[in-house]
């Protein structure tokens, strides 16, 4: 009589996968930290504000050259 051998008994081929996909898992999940602390980085130096320019002085509202005469008749 053979005693049935556990899946996880290293050497079957359960144990196997599993310990591969383990270790893909790993690799997986610091590729992922990896990119998110990248992104967060890049994020974080994009969002820093940027220096405060003074806005030029407006333009005075255009005015017609018939009220400008009329106001210079006036004064």
């Amino acid at each position: 009589m053979v005693a049935a051998i556990h899946p996880l008994t290293p050497g079957s081929p359960a144990y196997a996968v599993l310990k591969i996909s383990a270790v893909g898992g790993l690799i997986a999940l610091r590729v992922v930290m990896a990119r998110r602390s990248k992104r967060n980085e890049q994020v974080a130096s994009e969002a820093a504000p940027a220096p405060v320019e003074d806005a030029p002085a407006p333009r005075p509202h255009p005015v017609s050259r018939r009220k400008r005469k009329r106001r210079r008749r006036r004064a």
